[in-house]
């Protein structure tokens, strides 16, 4: 594995104000996009956390940069790496500490039909997903999406899920007064989302935040700089060329 930044982390510079620290922002900045490249490929940690009806009930960071698959595998213990893929597996908990009978019961349903599960990839500068069990398993870059529009992961090819280009092109539209860019993904299992009846994400039977640590860090930069700190021409223009490299 090669060396990435740490997660998360709050900038450091000197005295607050003026255009020094945006400098010094967006050299660290350059510097961590630069940590988070091995040659022409983007490469990063996850956290994943799993909620059952909106609690929390499991967190795990997987530090294979290869990525991971979600199964439902009660009896895997500890961390292990399926040797066929080079990818990290992931077990989801069993709902035991469910009260309501009916909720455990779909709850279980859900998983057992998980089969060999949703796998993540990163491969070059593309975030990957494929559902490889029956539950289906659907996506999207945020909990409180309301556009009503389910996305499904396919079961027959891996689908793009996120091209770190599209990341570093809303780096740049954040330094242009826009919003900053999404860092996780949002996953469901065995019921639409985003809902098409607006039903909210804790009230779904499963789901699944993974948070791209490279991108959160970088995120988290952007963030703590302001848009101006990334307005440097040395950085723009380094962020156009990785994009046409991406």
């Amino acid at each position: 594995e090669t060396g990435l930044p740490e997660q998360p982390a709050r900038v450091v510079v000197g005295a607050v104000g003026g255009d020094g620290d945006d400098w010094q922002y967006a050299e660290q900045f350059l510097s961590t996009v630069k940590e988070t490249r091995d040659g022409d490929s983007f490469k990063t940690h996850f956290r994943i956390t799993v909620y059952y009806r909106g609690v929390e009930v499991a967190k795990q960071q997987v530090d294979t940069e290869a990525g991971f698959r979600l199964v439902y595998r009660p009896d895997l213990v500890s961390a292990a790496v399926d040797p066929k893929t080079g990818l990290s597996l992931v077990s989801l908990p069993q709902p035991k500490g469910i009260l309501d009978q009916t909720q455990a019961r779909l709850t279980q349903r859900i998983l057992d039909m998980l089969g060999d599960g949703l796998e993540v990839r990163v491969s070059a500068n593309v975030v990957s997903g494929q559902r490889l069990g029956e539950t289906k398993v659907f996506w999207s870059f945020c909990r409180s999406d309301n556009s009503r529009q389910p996305q499904e992961i396919s079961k027959r090819n891996p689908g793009q899920l996120y091209l770190f280009r599209d990341f570093i092109q809303g780096i740049i539209h954040f330094s242009n007064g826009e919003s900053s860019p999404p860092c996780s993904l949002f996953f469901c299992l065995g019921e639409k989302w985003p809902d098409p009846d607006n039903r909210p994400w804790d009230k779904k039977l499963i789901t699944v935040e993974v948070v791209l640590i490279s991108m959160e860090l970088l995120k988290t930069i952007a963030v703590e700089g302001g848009a101006s700190s990334l307005r440097s021409v040395e950085l723009q223009v380094s962020l156009e060329e990785m994009m046409q490299l991406c």
